[in-house]
């Protein structure tokens, strides 16, 4: 008589493979349960208050507007400022405009300008920052 090829080994690995198949049936079964997709358009809907913080509910009440929510900020590049030319090179034709509140110097030359303009002369003027460091975009000669 011939024994029973079924070894322990054999009995082992379809044990395995067994409570493998149940696991992925219950993963299955949990994923098909608590599925995201096909949810409400309002249950997917996020709020965020007047202090920035997000929930789910619908804010109370509306925020009012202030005025001063409403109104641009000043950009310092496009208000007039006061100074001084401080350098000016004749060769070159360029030259440095020393602002007077800030002390900040902007760059100019004869092109930029289009006028001519000389060490000591108070102009009115506004800048635009670049790639080099502050430019003129308009100057005035200052009596």
């Amino acid at each position: 008589m011939s024994r029973n090829q079924l070894t322990f080994k054999k009995k082992e690995r379809a044990k395995k493979q067994q409570l493998k198949k149940k696991e992925k049936l219950e993963r299955r079964e949990f994923n098909k349960s608590n599925n995201n997709k096909g949810k409400d358009l309002e249950e997917m809907f996020a709020y965020v208050d007047e202090f920035g913080n997000i929930s789910n509910t619908p804010p109370q009440t509306t925020y009012k507007f202030k005025e001063e929510d409403l109104e641009r900020p000043v950009d310092p590049t496009e208000l007039y400022h006061y100074g001084k030319v401080s350098y000016f090179n004749e060769t070159g034709k360029y030259g440095f405009i020393r602002d007077n509140e800030t002390s900040e110097t902007v760059y100019f030359n004869d092109r930029l300008a289009g006028i001519d303009l000389n060490i000591g002369d108070k102009v009115k003027f506004k800048y635009a920052r670049s790639k080099q460091g502050n430019q003129i975009t308009e100057v005035e000669l200052q009596s």
